[in-house]
């Protein structure tokens, strides 16, 4: 299986580096700089074999703090065809991660991380569910009430195997989050789209990168979109344009501090281009 490592900024990190900074949540740190307690907190690496059926984990905040975001990755190396994220949802004091494999490997691990900080003003998670009939490809757009903007977001299938797919989840503005999901089951299923919103925090920015990746799949494309300087990544997704069930989502999370990390897993023919949002704020 060949595999391209696209860096679409100063410092996208390969996600093989990511299983040395799980942390328990009783060994985060916080930063004062940051927007108000301020912390990223990672689940254990969860085993994952191959297997029919999605596996799920959840990771909450310290005590007194609230999810700004969250997301999923692969962990231990990098993902490969059948190795995908199935959700990635918002919990009142935590995130929560579902994840495929429908590959081959017995070795593989995920994690999920949640994005925390105290409750900003106007703190919400909207949300949006529609029908995802069999064999069909879905959409779901969650909008923010008035006078908030969207800090981060995710999606939720009722689906629990590996031929509910999710194809894409991202913002599309400052104001709303986008999710796409194929259900290539035989069992009509439905698909929630979560938006975390707030009033405007100090220094809010989305911050877009985008790549075109020609080569005939299976390859698998990492990299990243930067916040500025000053700012923290709260949040972020990924865009694939003309999704399909052969491009699909290996994770999507916040690492570093100041940059989203993207793992596309592209297993056709056919060029897909992606582009990779960071939510930042102070």
């Amino acid at each position: 299986m060949r595999r391209i490592l696209r860096t679409v900024s100063a410092v996208a990190l390969a996600l093989s580096a990511i299983p040395a900074l799980l942390v328990p949540a009783s060994a985060a740190t916080t930063d004062t700089k940051s927007p108000p307690g301020y912390v990223r907190v990672f689940s254990d690496a969860i085993p994952i074999p191959p297997s029919q059926f999605d596996f799920g984990a959840q990771v909450f905040c310290p005590e007194g703090l609230v999810p700004l975001g969250g997301g999923v990755v692969f962990s231990g190396g990098i993902a490969s065809d059948g190795e995908r994220i199935e959700s990635s949802i918002p919990l009142p004091t935590g995130w929560e991660g579902h994840y495929d494999n429908a590959g081959s490997r017995q070795d593989d691990h995920f994690a999920v991380e949640a994005i925390c900080a105290q409750q900003p003003p106007g703190y919400t998670v909207a949300f949006s569910t529609v029908d995802n009939p069999a064999a069909t490809k879905s959409i779901a757009i969650a909008h923010c009430p008035k006078g908030t903007k969207l800090l981060s977001g995710g999606s939720q299938t009722t689906g629990d195997t590996i031929a509910v797919v999710l194809l894409s989840a991202s913002p599309l503005d400052a104001h709303r989050y986008k999710a796409v999901m194929w259900n290539g089951s035989d069992r009509n299923e439905q698909l929630t789209a979560f938006a975390v919103c707030a009033q405007r925090p100090p220094r809010y920015t989305i911050v877009a990168s985008t790549f075109t990746d020609d080569t005939a799949g299976p390859v698998t494309d990492i990299g990243g979109a930067q916040c500025p300087a000053g700012t923290k990544i709260i949040g972020g997704g990924i865009h694939i344009a003309a999704p399909r069930p052969t491009v699909t989502l290996g994770g999507s999370v916040g690492e570093p501090d100041m940059q989203w990390l993207a793992e596309v897993v592209h297993d056709d023919a056919d060029p897909v281009t992606v582009t990779i949002d960071a939510i930042c704020a102070a």
